[in-house]
């Protein structure tokens, strides 16, 4: 009795291992027929649905003819993150046969106008400008070094840490280890100076407009200096 119960518990174990091994090869050759593409954060901004499908369908043929076992889903992952416009990508399998693709864009912190034009994301990467989209981003004028950029990303992000300076922000540009900024609603020009206590400029900025906005001021300024310690200075 002992021996045929070895005996049948054995062979169910084959039977599991051999149906277990069956599934996965099935499920390893399972076509892939369908791509399912998600955007994170806001949607596609640069990008579509029809240009990302166009890429990897360029890069793995025709996806009916294609089985999961033969995508190299870390490779997918590098050529979609390749693309000027993508910050992250994964790319997995459903059990059914599906692609997934989860997508994040880099999102433009400030646009470089100079001799060439391109956007900066909050880590400093470059990108192109799109055709098929213009966000509505503070403009950088001028020829941009590796020092300045680290202190133009530091300055930009100061601005959008309050509302009010964020909308406000229209153009930058260097000169004179000074940076300098353009208003969307004020006429004058502020000088930042350097990136030294740059919260304490801003807030005296943000004091100067709101007393412009509620006084009439005897001269019409052209220029804004924040850079001296607990003044402003109009010119």
């Amino acid at each position: 009795m002992k021996l045929k119960n070895n005996i049948f518990f054995g062979l169910t174990l084959i039977g599991l291992i051999l149906l277990s091994a069956f599934a996965h090869q099935q499920n390893k050759l399972r076509e892939i027929g369908h791509i399912s593409i998600n955007f994170k954060s806001d949607g596609p901004k640069f990008l579509s649905l029809s240009t990302v499908n166009k890429l990897l369908i360029q890069n793995i043929g025709e996806l009916s003819c294609e089985t999961k076992d033969s995508l190299d889903l870390i490779k997918l992952e590098a050529l979609l993150e390749n693309t000027p416009y993508i910050s992250n990508a994964e790319v997995f399998c459903f059990p059914e046969g599906t692609l997934g693709i989860n997508i994040l864009e880099k999102k433009p912190l400030v646009m470089i106008q100079g001799d060439n034009t391109y956007y900066l994301d909050n880590f400093g990467s470059e990108f192109p400008i799109s055709e098929s989209y213009s966000p509505l981003v503070p403009v950088f004028i001028g020829e941009l070094n590796s020092f300045n950029k680290n202190n133009l990303l530091a300055l930009v992000n100061f601005f959008n840490e309050d509302p009010f300076l964020k909308s406000e922000l229209k153009t930058i540009y260097h000169k004179s280890n000074s940076f300098f900024v353009g208003l969307r609603s004020y006429d004058f020009e502020v000088e930042i100076g350097s990136m030294s206590k740059v919260s304490d400029k801003l807030l005296k900025l943000k004091v100067f407009c709101a007393y412009q906005d509620n006084n009439e001021l005897e001269k019409k300024y052209k220029l804004i200096s924040l850079k001296y310690k607990n003044q402003i200075v109009g010119s």
